[in-house]
């Protein structure tokens, strides 16, 4: 009696045994949180984080501003979401209209990467290919031996065009704003040379990327307003995004204007022959929509994993060297996650850094002619590492 009432107490016991390993693994298995893979689908939206360093930025750039190093819009996010974004100064300093966290600034150079991400776009439709040459689409390109690639990397050795700029005054009425349809008449008529062959030499120049939103032009037959607006801005809610059009500034939305300044003394600084050149520049955006591109860019919402990692890689030149410049976005020479790319243009500057592999993101605007935008985002990163020392941009 006493063996059979043990046997019977065991196997009660390991059942129970085996049913609270049971729950246990179940237990687990609903609490633990699969990581978010870079190729998943996620809600982008605007999440607050709790970080105790909200005051530290907020006191930095506020000094900034009291001796005239900032004025503009800033948001610093990491994985939990932003942790300060503030406006400081004026949209229109005639009209005291005060800055907000949705007031749109010309990107300068920061608007290449869009351009970049187009050309990527019209890669996966099947539409050209990087290595294709640029005169397979451009009929009346003057040169031989550049391809899509070359001008992503800035390897082209085509010379910028800005440096030839006062030829655009030999050809027609001074008055006239120079168009991307321009460059390459002016290219072929006045600059019938090449500075480097193609690939041999890292330049960094404005005119590759008024050729990549030529080249969405003439392959899509959209203009490359259009072409941004359709397979960018409106996909992603980048509500207050839109690419400049001189002639026509009504779809500005929240609109800062550029300032040169002298301590207290404002003046419009955007007016310029090259205002019509875009692609290298000319896209206006916010702080919160420039959030919502950076979110997007850890999901394929836009392009394939493929494409970002190598959109986010070093470039290389013929000889094999290591170019720190990817397509769109320039790269940290000592760490390989960290992407950045600075803009400066008439009376604006901006700054968007990415530590994409910690989910880290700076992005700053200013309506000012300060250039020194580069150690107000060093300044940033270091709250943002606290104490730790931030990769080197």
């Amino acid at each position: 009696m006493y063996t059979q009432l043990k046997i019977v107490l065991l196997f009660i016991i390991s059942i129970c045994s085996c049913q609270e390993h049971e729950n246990k693994n179940n237990i687990n298995a609903n609490v633990e949180k699969r990581p978010v893979e870079h190729n998943e689908e996620k809600e982008l939206k605007f999440e607050y984080s709790s970080s105790a360093n909200k005051l530290k930025f907020n006191n930095y750039f506020h000094k900034l501003s009291k001796y005239g190093r900032f004025k503009g819009v800033v948001l610093v996010a990491d994985e939990s979401g932003i942790i300060f974004d503030t406006a400081i100064g004026f949209a229109n300093y005639h009209t005291r209209d005060s800055l907000t966290v949705n007031s749109s600034f010309h990107l300068a150079s920061v608007s290449k990467q869009f351009t970049a991400m187009g050309i990527m776009i019209l890669k996966e439709e099947g539409k050209l290919n990087f290595d294709d040459p640029v005169e397979k689409y451009i009929k009346s390109w003057p040169y031989k031996g550049i391809t899509i690639r070359h001008l992503l990397n800035h390897t082209s050795g085509v010379a910028n065009i800005l440096n030839y700029i006062d030829h655009f005054l030999q050809y027609w009425d001074t008055c006239q704003i120079a168009e991307n349809k321009h460059v390459p008449f002016i290219l072929k008529h006045n600059v019938r040379y090449i500075e480097n062959k193609p690939g041999n030499r890292f330049s960094y120049n404005n005119t590759n990327y008024v050729l990549l939103a030529t080249l969405i032009e003439e392959i899509t037959g959209a203009s490359y307003a259009e072409f941004i607006a359709k397979k960018i801005f409106r996909p992603l809610k980048m509500n207050n995004s839109t690419v400049y059009n001189y002639f026509d500034e009504t779809n500005l939305k929240n609109r800062a204007i550029g300032y040169n300044t002298n301590g207290s003394w404002y003046s419009k600084d955007e007016n310029d022959i090259r205002n019509g050149l875009i692609g290298d520049k000319g896209i206006y955006s916010t702080v919160r929509d420039l959030y919502l591109w950076d979110q997007a860019l850890y999901t394929n919402r836009l392009v394939s994993q493929k494409s970002l990692d190598e959109a986010f890689s070093y470039s290389k030149n013929n000889k094999g060297q290591i170019v720190n410049y990817g397509f769109g976005w320039r790269k940290s020479k000592n760490y390989e996650d960290l992407v950045y790319h600075f803009g400066h243009w008439r009376g604006f500057n901006a700054c968007m850094i990415r530590i994409y592999d910690q989910h880290k993101t700076v992005i700053i605007l200013n309506n000012t002619n300060y250039r020194h935008i580069k150690s107000a985002a060093e300044g940033a990163l270091n709250i943002l590492y606290e104490g730790n020392v931030p990769p080197e941009l």
